[in-house]
């Protein structure tokens, strides 16, 4: 007999429900239909036609497998049957297509109440949408194509951050609003508007009830689309794309946003019926068939996960009864196929992505804990048993720990998974066809009139119902509706190599009339040379009836993407055309023919695609030309644009840097590696914005090599954007190492796109091919890593490392080229020395051993690198680089001023270091673990540094930031923070910040042997003794400059920067003033022409009531002559009949006559024709009488 357990959760309107045991169980009975579920398409539902019937054992398993248990769930969700139906416009809107910045195309379907994203969610998207103002914000579902691989989902990690905050904003907005209104009215309004409810509702269950209906049926209708308003993230994808989402569960973490993932693990290889199958996914408005594709030959690549030990199963932390496969004491009595060992891990990922986006977890609770079962290092507190206050507990570093309990806090439950399940790359690629439902036709209101239907029943009509009136006629929906139209649709397609195109051409759904009936366009998003393939061109001419558009990296145009930041550069380089370059780009096509020098046709049926461009679907095919009609920025306009006052005042600072530079030659700068070259990629904080990308700086020393420092999301294509590709072939080859100084996003995400071009400018871009059973050797030690082969070397903490070997398994990207070393802060005794790892061996520049001291410094071209944890959150850290040459380089990361970072920067030539607020936001930089620009100059007076610039903004300051500190440097600094990373806890997210993800540091006992610099002095006296080789630094030898994107400056020029600082603001000043008058002039012109709008629109709305009124003057005319030639012609009618009654009486009786007044005879008759009374007597027909009252009073009166 079958257990079945109690409701487990909802998903909108479905109730899901399990059973431990499958025996028994009971198949869907009559009037009920298997269907596949919408978030797993290994999992069908049963669905009743009825609501209420809902008495049914579901199993724990899918219909395939039903001889075991298995992953999902069986489903009881209403019949979609009846809303196949609807009335809607859509459109497809292109985001992007392939660029330098930009990897793949994206595209958004709008259907009004809901939007859609499909094709590739490359690096630089999340980008993309806020220069072209694309909203995102009703997006709640994410169709990816192609494989599973960087280049396809890197920017997902920031996509679902930002939709989450944007749809959990928006829910709090909305029940914001609600409640506002609810307190704004009053009980009588309240009152009043319960009871107009609640006699609506009566008069709808009346109406239903009449018309045959089921009033408590359409009840629970509405709540369940009350149930699906829940915001929820649902991503689908090929195969390891849970497994990418979380890898990055050290860095994310967000709550009150469930994400789920919908991934297809295998390539269908089934058969249909010929005129279609069933969609793999539906909603409300559209129909989804997955397509996935397996090339044609699979290709046997090596595998280059790295062996990982045991690790926690998914039961072992959920607490669950079921013996884990992993353990192996219980698999003796349990025996697991591979298919189950699959099954549970993709169950551990699932967990892992739950808990990232919709734990209970908090930061704020405490746990009681033995002191001694706590993994150290951690954050510890002991109440105080006099003051019951919580207190910081830093236990013992060198003596045995005491027998204690201390208070501390759990990890969160998706850190407690150290290491994923092992997976490797999947060569599916995603496809889909996308259709809407039928269409139906326009409701005829008259129609329903006259057949006598009630109006709150209307509704159920447009809905499909079948209904009786009040006459007892059978109404149909189609006697009241205008013929269904067929729903149009789309495919979007992405084949990223010829194998892939093959299998695609030979999918079955291309010859199914129930898919392919009503399709209208198909857009192919193509690898490199597939454009011009025989079979893919001759499938485009069977199909000749489709809109064709085509996106690949050799069709598509390499346009400017992010114009704002681009028309920024261009007029940097036309004040200082030494630092800044215009970007690279070509707005034609490689293949453009010679007819066809731009972006191609867009009125023929093949054509590529290019941003914004839109394709109307519904209610008809219609393209939708670019606003402007011309889709990539106009340099030309831009360079146009400039003010002529800022040309001039440029031109007289480029001739003040010609004379100081012919100063500087007399009498020389002193400073080490004066070509050296600092290269801003990214300049802004957080999340990337129209003028500022994220994080990323590069260093290039010349005869040592080029160093990256920090690689936040789109940092390759910002390299792109700079070289041309030969050029940027030698920097990527020239790069011998990448420094990440923290685990934030906006820090590191385009790591993983370096190191893969990287890989293929120094290996080749093809993956190792191997046999089957070909040896994997790995080597043994650090000596024998570096003379293998060539190897780029990654520096930063454990976390780093962990993401980039856990992704390494879903695909070949180049990390086994990589030398991952773990550095740890340098001592307070000697701030020239930092520890380092490689795969648990100590390794370094400063070891007691000689020959690794001098191997690291030949394969890196480093002298020395230092490094310390700075305040900010867990792991960050500052470091400091020093080359054979003399030159130092200091980057500090994100960060609060840091002592440490002042020790081992002493006497650097470049410091870069972070001033994300002004001065005025003192406050915010503490609250938020940032530095203000005073502090950053404060920091390079203390450190002696003879060069600084200043990056990492808020992108509140999207052009230039506040500059009010660089015109007085003698503020008052506070005393900077002592960090000392080691006591902080591992694993603890903040839900703060769209890219935050730990916050928690320490604060242990101040360091008595470091002086305190006074607040008058500064930093500069504080720090001025404690080393003797280092002068004092003075205020006025210390040159400053303000980073922006594409900055390229010789460390040798950057004195000549603020120079040109003036033009700069007298630029920006002009320009928002443009702004500001284009502004008012636009809204001048909104508000004249909504002026005109609104007298139009009284105009015609008087001529409309005049009409009207006309109208009803006629009809009331007409109505009162009818009306009165009907009651003459009753009354001509009447009084003949009365006449000839009156004669046939006289004739039959003789003639009657009274001689008293009262005795009269009188014969009266009531028409109510709007006369009165009418006598008929000897007076004549017709003539009018008195009433029978008043002839009464007339009576008694003469009595």
């Amino acid at each position: 007999m079958s257990h079945a357990c109690p409701v487990q959760g909802f998903n909108g309107n479905k109730r899901i429900l399990r059973i431990r045991s499958i025996a028994n169980i009971l198949l869907p009975t009559q009037g009920q239909f298997l269907r596949r579920s919408r978030h797993n398409p290994a999992v069908h539902t049963v669905s009743a036609k009825s609501s209420k019937d809902q008495s049914i054992l579901l199993g724990h398993c899918p219909l395939r497998t039903l001889s075991r248990p298995g992953v999902g769930a069986w489903v009881l969700c209403p019949d979609r049957s009846a809303k196949h139906i609807r009335k809607m416009h859509s459109y497809i809107q292109f985001l992007s297509t392939p660029t330098a910045d930009t990897a793949g195309t994206a595209l958004i379907l709008d259907v009004g109440k809901q939007r859609y994203l499909f094709g590739n969610v490359h690096e630089g998207l999340q980008r993309t949408c806020i220069q072209r103002n694309a909203s995102l914000f009703k997006t709640s579902e994410v169709f990816i194509t192609g494989k599973t691989e960087w280049k396809n989902v890197g920017g997902l990690f920031g996509l679902i951050l930002t939709l989450a905050d944007a749809n959990s904003q928006a829910i709090i907005s909305e029940t914001d609003t609600a409640r506002l209104k609810k307190e704004a009215a009053t009980p009588e309004q309240l009152a009043a508007k319960a009871q107009r409810s609640l006699q609506y509702q009566t008069k709808r269950k009346q109406a239903l009830i009449q018309a045959g209906l089921d009033p408590d049926e359409h009840a629970q209708d509405d709540v369940a689309k009350q149930q699906l308003t829940l915001p929820t993230l649902t991503i689908h994808g090929g195969e390891n794309l849970t497994h990418t989402i979380a890898t990055g569960r050290r860095f994310i973490f967000r709550k009150g946003m469930p994400v789920e993932i919908v991934e297809h693990t295998e390539a269908r290889e089934q058969e249909f019926p010929s005129d279609g199958r069933d969609p793999d996914w539906t909603d409300d408005f559209i129909q989804v068939w997955k397509l996935p594709i397996e090339p044609f030959v699979k290709p046997i690549v090596s595998d280059i996960s790295p062996e990982s030990p045991r690790k926690r199963s998914f039961d072992e932390f959920a607490g669950a009864d079921l013996p884990s496969p992993r353990n192996e004491a219980a698999s003796i009595n349990h025996s697991y196929t591979a298919e189950d060992l699959k099954a549970k891990d993709q169950e551990t990922r699932k967990f892992v992505v739950t808990e990232m986006f919709n734990s209970q977890w908090r930061l704020d609770t405490l746990f009681e804990t033995p002191l001694r079962e706590v993994d150290l290092p951690a954050m510890l507190w002991f109440r105080d048993k006099e003051t019951h206050k919580l207190e910081r507990y830093y236990p013992p570093q060198d003596a045995p720990l005491p027998n204690i309990k201390v208070l501390v806090r759990r990890p969160w439950p998706g850190a407690l998974v150290e290491r994923l399940p092992d997976t490797k790359p999947s060569e599916i690629a995603m496809s889909y066809i996308v259709r809407h439902y039928p269409q139906k036709g326009k409701f005829k209101p008259q129609k329903a009139k006259e057949l006598n239907i009630h109006h709150l029943v209307w509704s159920a009509l447009q809905n499909g119902a079948t209904v009786k009136s009040p006459d007892g006629v059978t109404v149909t929906p189609d006697m009241v509706l205008e013929p269904t139209r067929k729903g149009g649709g789309f495919a979007v397609v992405d084949v990223p190599t010829k194998d892939h195109l093959t299998t695609l051409l030979n999918r079955p759904e291309w010859k199914m009339t129930r898919i392919m009936d009503g399709l209208q366009a198909m857009v192919w998003n193509l690898g490199s040379g597939l454009a011009s393939d025989p079979s893919l061109q001759s499938f485009i001419q069977q199909h000749s009836e489709l809109k064709h558009l085509i996106a690949a990296p050799d069709v598509s145009p390499n346009y400017i993407t992010f114009d704002s930041s681009a028309a920024l550069v261009i007029r940097l380089n036309q004040i200082d055309s030494a630092r800044y370059q215009i970007p690279i780009h070509s707005n034609i096509s490689p293949i453009a023919s010679s007819s066809e020098q731009t972006h191609g046709c867009i009125d023929a049926r093949h054509s590529n695609a290019i941003r914004d461009f839109k394709l109307q679907l519904v209610p008809q095919l219609q393209i939708q030309e670019p606003p402007n009609k011309q889709p990539f920025l106009d340099t030309r306009k831009v360079l146009q644009l400039t003010p002529k006052e800022v040309l001039e005042l440029a031109e007289t600072a480029r001739g003040d840097v010609a004379s100081e530079r012919l100063m500087e030659k007399l009498t020389g700068q002193n400073l080490p590696s004066q070509d050296a070259e600092v290269i801003c990629l990214g300049t802004g904080s957080s999340v990337p914005s129209k003028y500022r990308n994220v994080s990323a700086t590069l260093l290039r020393v010349p005869g040592c090599g080029s160093y990256l420092f920090d690689c936040g999301e789109g940092t390759l294509g910002q390299l792109r954007r700079l070289y041309n590709p030969a050029e940027l072939e030698e920097v990527l080859r020239d790069l011998k190492a990448i420094w990440i100084s923290h685990m934030h996003a906006d820090h590191h995400l385009g790591t993983a796109s370096v190191i893969k071009a990287w890989r293929e400018a120094n290996h080749g871009p093809n993956r190792r091919v191997l046999s089957p059973d070909s040896p994997r050797r790995k080597p043994t030690n650090l000596f024998e890593a570096i003379q293998q082969e060539k190897k780029l070397f990654l520096f930063g903490g454990r976390q780093m490392t962990r993401w980039l070997e856990e992704y390494s398994s879903v695909e070949d990207y180049g990390y086994d080229k990589v030398i991952a070393i773990n550095t740890l802060s340098a001592t307070l005794t000697d701030p020239t020395v930092s520890l380092m790892y490689w795969n648990g061996t100590q390794v370094g520049f400063c070891t007691q051993d000689p020959a690794m001291n001098r191997a690291m410094m030949d394969a890196t071209g480093i002298k020395n690198l230092v490094s310390c944890f700075v305040d900010h959150c867990l792991g960050s850290q500052a470091v400091n680089l020093r080359f054979h040459t003399g030159f130092g380089f200091s980057y500090s990361g994100d960060c609060r001023p840091s002592k440490q970072f002042v020790r081992i920067g002493k006497g650097s030539t470049v410091l870069v270091h972070e001033a994300t607020f002004d001065d005025d936001m003192q406050s915010d930089a503490k609250a938020k673990k940032h530095s203000t620009m005073s502090e950053a100059i404060g920091v390079a007076l203390a450190m002696g540094a003879r060069r600084l610039i200043l990056t990492h903004f808020s992108q509140r300051y999207h052009k230039l930031p506040n500059l009010g500190a660089l015109d007085n440097m003698n503020l008052k600094f506070d005393d900077p923070v002592e960090s000392n990373d080691s006591a902080q806890e591992s694993d603890i997210p903040t839900d703060s910040g769209a890219m935050d993800m730990f916050t928690e540091t320490s604060d242990p006992p101040k360091d008595e042997s470091i002086s305190t610099p006074t607040q008058t002095l500064g930093w500069s006296s504080a720090f001025a003794s404690s080393s003797n080789s280092i002068p004092s630094p003075d205020k006025h030898q210390l040159k400053i400059a303000i980073a922006f994107d594409f900055l390229r400056v010789r460390v040798g020029d950057i004195a000549y920067i603020e120079k040109f600082t003036p033009t700069l603001q007298r630029m920006f000043e002009l320009l928002d003033q443009k702004v500001k008058v284009k502004a008012k002039d636009n809204a001048g012109e909104v508000a004249r022409r909504k002026k005109e709008e609104q007298k139009e629109e009284k105009r015609e709305k008087l001529k409309k009531m005049e009409q009207e009124n006309r109208e009803m003057k006629l009809r009331k005319k007409d109505s009162s002559q009818k009306l009165r030639r009907d009651r003459d012609s009753v009354k001509e009618k009447r009084n003949g009949e009365d006449l000839t009654q009156d004669t046939r009486s006289g004739e039959r009786n003789g003639e009657r006559q009274s001689s008293s007044p009262s005795h009269e005879r009188v014969t009266r008759e009531m028409h109510k024709d709007g006369t009165g009374f009418v006598r008929r007597d000897a007076a004549g027909p017709g003539r009018r009488s008195p009433s029978p009252a008043s002839q009464l009073r007339s009576g008694s009166a003469e009595m």
